[in-house]
Parts: C-alpha cells; sequence; structure tokens
C-alpha cells in the first residue's frame, strides 16, 4: 500500500514538473483576417482637397485581439485604432498610389493589404443613372407608346446629354445611362397633355412614377370653314338684310 501510494505521488510530481515545460514549448496558434471595402484594387478615386486624402474602410479580426490597424501611403501614416471596422482617413500622393494596410494583433503577428490607386485631384464627376416606373392616366391605366425624355441639367460641354426612350404595353419604361442626379423630365403622347419634371435623384438607380392628363376637349370647326371665311358670311348676311329693308321702305 506504502509503495503504491509512494508510486502515485511521484508520477503526480512528474506530471507538474513536466507540464509548464510542455505548455511553454508549443507555438500558440494564432489567427487574423483583414479585409478592405473601400477604395478597391485600381479604383480611381477623387479629392478635391489639397493634400488630397483617401478615407480607407474595412473590417479586421484576431484572435489574440488588434492592438492597431495602421494605414501608410507615400504621403503619411495614420492608427484606425483597434474596433473590427475601421475607417480612417491618409494623405496621398497625386496620381498611382500604393496603400498598405497593417493588421497588428495584441501579440505582435501581422497581417497587410495592399491596394493600388489613382488619386484624381478634383471634384469628382457625377454619375450614370438609371430610372425605371410607370406612366398612368389620371384614372390609372397604363398609358402605352409615350416618349419619355430625360436630360441632364447640368451645364454639360457636350449639351444636355438626352435619353429617350418609350412606354410599353403596361405603362412601364426605363432610363439608362443618364448623367448626373439632376434630370429634366419630360413624357409625351397625343391626347395627353405634355409632362415635364425637373428632378433631383438620390441614388444610381431610381423610380418615377408618372401621371398623365388628357387634353381638353376642343371646339371643332367644319372642314374647309375657318374664322375669317365666317365673318366674311356674316357680313355678307347684314348688308343682305339692309338691302332687303330699303326694298320694303
Amino acid at each position: 500500500m506504502r509503495r503504491t501510494i509512494l508510486t502515485i505521488f511521484c508520477i503526480l510530481v512528474l506530471l507538474m514538473a513536466a507540464a509548464p515545460a510542455s505548455a511553454g514549448g508549443e507555438p500558440v496558434e494564432t489567427s487574423t483576417f483583414l479585409s478592405v471595402i473601400s477604395p478597391k484594387q485600381y479604383e480611381t478615386v477623387w479629392s478635391d482637397l489639397v493634400p488630397p486624402e483617401v478615407t480607407v474602410t474595412g473590417r479586421a479580426e484576431a484572435s489574440n485581439g488588434i492592438r492597431d490597424v495602421v494605414v501608410a501611403s507615400s504621403a503619411g501614416m495614420v492608427s484606425c485604432g483597434n474596433a473590427t471596422n475601421f475607417s480612417c482617413t491618409v494623405p496621398v500622393a497625386e496620381g498611382n498610389e500604393t496603400i498598405t494596410v497593417t493588421l497588428i494583433d495584441n501579440l505582435g503577428k501581422t497581417s497587410e493589404a495592399v491596394l493600388h490607386v489613382y488619386v484624381n485631384v478634383d471634384i469628382s464627376p457625377p454619375p450614370w443613372i438609371s430610372v425605371i416606373g410607370t406612366v398612368k392616366d389620371v384614372d390609372g391605366r397604363p398609358v402605352p407608346d409615350a416618349t419619355v425624355r430625360s436630360e441632364s441639367v447640368l451645364p454639360l460641354a457636350w449639351g444636355p446629354h438626352p435619353v429617350t426612350t418609350g412606354t410599353a404595353g403596361d405603362g412601364s419604361y426605363l432610363v439608362e445611362n443618364a448623367f448626373g442626379y439632376g434630370q429634366n423630365i419630360s413624357v409625351e403622347k397625343e391626347g395627353y397633355l405634355p409632362l415635364h419634371r425637373e428632378v433631383v435623384f438620390e441614388n444610381t438607380t431610381n423610380r418615377l412614377d408618372l401621371e398623365l392628363e388628357p387634353e381638353p376637349p376642343q371646339t371643332r370647326t367644319a372642314p374647309g370653314f375657318s374664322a375669317g371665311m365666317g365673318i366674311l358670311a356674316l357680313a355678307g348676311g347684314l348688308l343682305a338684310v339692309r338691302a332687303q329693308r330699303r326694298r320694303e321702305g
């Protein structure tokens, strides 16, 4: 019995002595994840600031925790902090630029993402947009074969950039590749009053439903009969009446 207890005690001592050594000798497994959402690789970015700047956004993860996310370019370096979702602005140089995003975890392990972009120092141009919708009358019935025209309100060197399309049988239409958010929209269809609207859209894909009013009824004259002929006929009738009265008198 005493020998058994002594044996167990010796085994426990050996295990206790071996445990720290084995724990210290094994490598600690780490994992990191780094994704840059904006700007995209080889994207042309615009900045109207001097010196120019680019905002870098993305997501970082590390199994040992995040110490810092650093964004660097040829013009400077900034720290984005240790949040999972990061966004910070870094100074850049005009023209071809390389942006390096570095994730540093709490053990000092790093991961990098390298972006190549082209920096334009100017106001970014407006986007190309599209507009979908339907054209109906005041009673809610679709108006097919109507002409829908969209023109940019921007003072463009090459003109207003008109885009023209037609409505389908269900009154639906699609305007594609209209330049800029501000558009002059017009709709025309025989039998309806023309519609003109200036619209400032907010997205690159938009919806705009339109309504046409019917033309008011107009008094039609008989074929070959004009207002001038009517006046002449009336004057002739009056003269004939006067002549008849003179004869009777």
